[in-house]
């Protein structure tokens, strides 16, 4: 609720503003009624608050996919601390960079969630997969920090990447790339956009017998490809993308010549592992929401998934009635 724009404010009335009981113990200096009343330092009275309100919703910056939504803030830039910072129902806030979470809180503040904070899925390895990145981070030093998650709403860390030419991780992991090479046909699926699967893989070295071993694109966690025995040669074909969709269902392997790539993980499961055929290996899948990516055939493992809260060493309290996928 909005302070009075005119008129006697209470005290009672401030309590309330700024989450805390009627009749708890207020100090008008303290940072957090600085905070709501924007006045930094200096005199400070109860005219100060005329209309303000310590809670504010986020809008939107631009349409994606139909999805309203805000990529990578931080917190300090739309409140003051002690303030309120509300995700609205529906409403995306997401990363599109692994080292950068969706939500950087860097002020003690309360973040309610009514929709969906997601961090981005790491891509299927060339060798080494890369691991998710998580969706809220709480900097180090910062104290006072509550994250409310609302019936109906995702906090969700990105799934890690799937091993070698592996899926790639629920947050828009991209598929694998099998070498230095690039552009199609060679690369793995490209993640999807919001409310998005993932693209299928490409065969790595062309050959029309190799097709069937493309991993494909999922909701959550993208197929592992799998690698065709065409004699003499093997013919190895690359992940699917990961997905952007909650809960999202994990894309399936690629198979082919004996070998089947893991399927990729749905809503908070790990990437399946790759299952050798014969004469040739297939690869893990994508690691859904937060989870770890699946191992190849050879044994080498997949990345570890994203946290849905890296609280930096710091206390905080969370409360939980929707859905979190990775670690808090």
């Amino acid at each position: 609720m909005t302070l009075p724009a005119s008129g006697a404010i209470s005290l009672n009335q401030v309590n309330v503003e700024l989450g805390n009981s009627g009749t708890a113990n207020i100090n008008m200096n303290s940072a957090a009624v600085r905070g709501l009343f924007g006045i930094a330092s200096g005199a400070i009275s109860m005219s100060d608050g005329y209309g303000k309100s310590s809670e504010t919703v986020l809008t939107n910056e631009g349409t994606i996919n139909g999805q309203a939504n805000r990529k990578q803030i931080t917190v300090s830039n739309f409140i003051s601390a002690g303030g309120t910072l509300v995700v609205p129902s529906g409403f995306w806030v997401w990363s599109d960079d692994r080292a950068v979470a969706a939500i950087i809180i860097d002020v003690a503040c309360t973040i309610r969630n009514e929709g969906k904070i997601i961090g981005k899925g790491g891509s299927g390895g060339s060798g080494t997969a890369s691991i998710g990145g998580d969706a809220i981070k709480i900097n180090s030093g910062v104290s006072g920090v509550t994250i409310q998650n609302n019936s109906g709403s995702y906090i969700a860390g990105g799934g890690g990447g799937g091993t070698s030419q592996g899926g790639g991780g629920a947050g828009g992991g991209d598929g694998s790339q099998p070498s230095t090479t690039s552009g199609a046909p060679y690369d793995g699926g490209i993640g999807g956009v919001l409310n998005g699967t993932g693209q299928r893989g490409a065969i790595g070295y062309p050959n029309a017998g190799a097709q069937a071993g493309k991993g494909y694109g999922g909701g959550a966690g993208g197929g592992g490809g799998a690698t065709a025995y065409i004699a003499p040669y093997g013919y190895p074909a690359n992940g699917g993308g990961g997905g952007r969709i909650l809960p999202g269902s994990g894309g399936s392997g690629g198979a082919v010549s004996g070998s089947a790539g893991g399927a990729g993980g749905s809503a908070g499961n790990a990437g399946g592992n790759g299952t050798p055929g014969s004469l040739t290996g297939a690869e893990g899948g994508g690691g859904g929401w937060g989870a770890r990516g699946g191992n190849n055939s050879s044994g080498s493992q997949g990345a570890v998934g994203g946290k849905a809260v890296n609280d930096s060493g710091v206390s905080y309290t969370l409360s939980n009635s929707g859905t979190i996928y990775g670690a808090t």
